[in-house]
């Protein structure tokens, strides 16, 4: 069954220029060739867009569609907006990593997204620390150092970003002691990198947690390390495809509950800042529809 009526169409309005501006042109041609009726918002900051999709989404009486248009971050502003509401979020992505699009088998050429944000929606798990959710991946130790590196570069551009900003972070690579909680059961760790999945990918491609699943009410948790710089060189490139799971210095973990102590470390989800340990992140059950996430 396909939606048939409005649609609230949020655009990343960072993402308006160059190849971008097309990507946007297409996408409201294709709903114009569907037949849908659009509402359009271009909301020019974070905070106003937060503000925006919280009021579009929180009518009970009125459960929204709303479109969201850019990358990790504008989805993982809807995620956070919309948990625990009946509206349904649509994912039409044009970012960098688009790691949350690919976590939810969402198609990524424009066309093919736009017809499944139209889809019946599938209701997910989203990852809760504090007051905060998250999407895809919560991430600390060497996976935020070279998000935050990634962040600051402006070439290479698309995935290659993040496998450049890698290799720039290995010199400065360390390890903190910490004790990692799950259910209940310790775990004393040193790592390199921590990552706390709700979804399997992260890092602009990378497929951090390949057993990761938004649906069984469980974080897996993979950690890194420690290992020296040749070994996490070797290690990393695995994870484009999984296989990293199965090397001896990668440890993987499964619970409903993560807590992280003895590490005062910032923390990013979904390629965003998120908050700072030590915490608790737990999984929220159902907590968000996503339009024709293929799970």
């Amino acid at each position: 069954m396909t939606y048939q009526g409005a649609v609230h169409l949020v655009i990343n309005t960072a993402a308006r220029k160059g190849s971008s501006a097309k990507v946007i042109d297409e996408v409201i041609s294709t709903f114009g060739f569907l037949n849908v009726h659009l509402n359009e918002h271009r909301p020019d900051s974070a905070e106003a867009t937060s503000a925006l999709l919280r009021n579009l989404g929180r009518d009970e009486d009125r459960p929204a569609r709303i479109v969201v248009v850019g990358g990790d971050g504008i989805v993982h502003l809807a995620a956070n907006a919309l948990a625990d509401s009946s509206s349904t979020l649509g994912i039409v992505a044009a970012g960098t990593g688009n790691d949350s699009a690919a976590g939810l088998g969402l198609p990524t050429d424009v066309r093919g997204a736009c017809r499944a944000a139209l889809a019946d929606p599938a209701t997910i798990d989203l990852i809760r620390c504090r007051e905060a959710h998250a999407l895809s991946v919560a991430t600390f130790g060497f996976g935020a150092d070279v998000n935050e590196r990634a962040d600051r570069m402006r070439w290479p551009t698309g995935t290659l970003k993040y496998t450049a900003a890698t290799f720039r972070e290995l010199p400065g690579l360390a390890t903190t002691p910490m004790t990692i909680t799950v259910d209940g059961e310790a775990h004393e760790v040193e790592p390199n990198l921590v990552a706390i999945a709700n979804t399997t990918h992260f890092g602009g491609g990378m497929k951090i947690a390949p057993e990761a699943s938004p649906t069984d009410g469980l974080l897996d948790v993979i950690i890194m390390g420690p290992a020296s710089r040749f070994t996490l060189a070797t290690v990393l490139p695995l994870a484009f495809s999984g296989r990293h799971v199965h090397h001896k210095a990668v440890t993987q973990l499964r619970g409903r509950e993560v807590t992280v102590d003895g590490a005062d470390v910032r923390v990013r989800a979904d390629g965003e800042p998120f908050t700072t340990l030590p915490a608790t992140f737990a999984t929220a059950p159902g907590a968000l529809r996503v339009a024709g996430a293929q799970l």
